[in-house]
């Protein structure tokens, strides 16, 4: 719903700049209240601080990308073509030698690319190269940050750190929608419903990841998180009246299955 709230908000008249100022604003008002409410501690020590604001550099190129690709191609194809991260990182860890190479994974890296020319070329017109460009960075920039999070932060509550992260995205779209003069309000009230609803679905959607992480663990949690990109070509086509080809669903199955694939196996104890 995120997604498609974004595509809404688009549609009402304001830009992917403005847009991602203005959740950037909701959400962390959301979230800091709710985690004040639940007695989580949102302190960190300044190396944690130091850390958590090189983390928002790349998480500032990643919902920007996203949301300028959303306001250029259809929202499947920009969502398809984020959800090569889980390929990017895999191959990342591969190189650097935290993960061993396996057959598996090189079967889902060609299922996933596979899936993905079928997904553009079956409509060359509709997937533009900027936008897809600015859906493919985004999928780079987003396993920069879940490379690093994982890298620096692995086994603490990284709430503080999203909390952190949100205030420096703040501030850095904040200076850069001032800077371009940028901005620009929805003009219709469809934009600011769109608006209100990234916000609120963006924050529900973090809470919930850490409420399901607690609850069932991350491996449970990591494999329903896969059935995101289903849910948008779904709702997309029930809201926004953006439908995929019998050979673009093909290529979207392709893509989806890949995730699975490298999904790593639950350890034994």
């Amino acid at each position: 719903m995120v997604g498609v709230c974004t595509a809404l908000s688009i549609q009402g008249g304001t830009n992917a700049l403005t847009l991602v100022t203005l959740r950037a604003l909701g959400t962390l008002v959301i979230l800091f209240g709710f985690y004040r409410l639940a007695g989580v501690s949102l302190a960190l020590s300044p190396r944690e601080r130091r850390l958590a604001t090189v983390i928002a550099v790349p998480l500032c190129i990643n919902t920007w990308c996203l949301n300028e690709a959303i306001a250029q191609i259809p929202l499947p194809l920009a969502v398809l073509i984020f959800y090569l991260w889980p390929a990017i990182v895999a191959v990342v860890s591969w190189i650097g030698g935290a993960e061993p190479f396996r057959s598996r994974g090189a079967l889902g890296l060609a299922a996933a690319f596979i899936g993905l020319a079928l997904v553009l070329n079956a409509d060359p017109g509709a997937a533009r190269t900027a936008g897809a460009l600015f859906s493919l960075v985004s999928a780079f920039a987003w396993s920069a940050v879940f490379l690093l999070t994982h890298r620096f932060f692995r086994g603490r509550d990284t709430r503080p750190v999203i909390i952190h992260t949100t205030v420096v995205t703040l501030i850095f779209f904040t200076v850069a929608v001032l800077a371009t003069g940028a901005w620009r309000a929805p003009s219709l009230p469809i934009g600011w419903v769109g608006v209100a609803g990234v916000t609120l679905f963006y924050a529900l959607g973090t809470i919930g990841i850490f409420a399901a992480t607690t609850s069932v663990g991350p491996m449970r949690t990591g494999f329903f998180m896969n059935f995101e990109p289903v849910a948008t070509v779904l709702l997309s086509a029930l809201i926004l009246d953006q439908r995929l080809s019998p050979i673009q669903l093909t290529g979207a199955a392709l893509v989806i299955a890949a995730l699975f694939v490298f999904r790593p196996p639950p350890r034994t104890r």
